[in-house]
C-alpha cells in the first residue's frame, strides 16, 4: 500500500477516535434583582446604574408565585456565570436546565442586579453584580434587602 494511502488513512481514523469529555464547569444558581426606585416625578432613576439607596424587587416565578425567580448557570467563574445569567435576563439565552426568563417579566436593564451563589463552598461566597451602563457588570460589595412584590414586576 503506498504511503500517502496510509497517511490518509490515519488522518480519517484520527477523526472518529473517542474524545475525552470536556471538564465539567462548576454550578452557580442566579437570582436577579429588579431596580424599582423612581424619582419624585415617577420617571426611573436606575439609568445610572444600581446606587446603595435603591429599592430591589425580587421577581417571583409567574407560575409558582412563592418561590422567587432563580436560575442555575454552568461556568468557570462568577464573572462569567453573571454575564450568563444577564444573558437568560436579557432573553437572550437559557440556563443549564433549559428554563428560560418568563415573558410576564421585565427584561434585566441597567441598575438591576444579579445575585451569584455558588453550589459548593470551594468555588467562594456569594457576589453581587449590578449591570451598568453600557452593559458591564459591576461588582458591588453589598445590595439592600430586596422587596418580595410578586405582581410589581409584571410586564404592562
Amino acid at each position: 500500500m503506498p504511503a500517502h494511502r496510509r497517511t490518509l488513512r490515519s488522518r480519517v481514523t484520527g477523526l472518529f477516535a473517542p474524545r475525552r469529555p470536556a471538564p465539567a464547569l462548576p454550578l452557580f444558581t442566579a437570582s436577579a434583582f429588579l431596580n424599582v426606585t423612581t424619582s419624585d416625578h415617577g420617571w426611573p432613576e436606575n439609568y445610572f446604574g444600581y446606587q446603595p439607596w435603591h429599592r430591589l424587587v425580587q421577581p417571583a416565578d409567574p407560575d409558582l408565585p412563592a418561590l422567587p425567580l432563580t436560575f442555575t448557570v454552568a461556568a468557570a467563574d462568577p464573572h462569567a456565570a453573571a454575564r450568563q445569567a444577564t444573558a437568560i435576563g436579557q432573553r437572550r439565552s437559557i440556563d443549564h436546565n433549559a428554563d428560560y426568563w418568563p415573558p410576564q417579566v421585565r427584561r434585566l436593564a441597567v441598575g438591576d442586579v444579579v445575585t451569584i451563589t455558588p453550589h459548593t463552598p470551594t468555588t467562594g461566597p456569594r457576589r453581587n453584580y449590578a449591570l451598568a451602563p453600557g452593559g458591564d457588570l459591576t461588582e458591588v460589595p453589598c445590595i439592600n434587602e430586596p422587596l418580595r412584590l410578586p405582581h410589581a414586576h409584571r410586564a404592562i
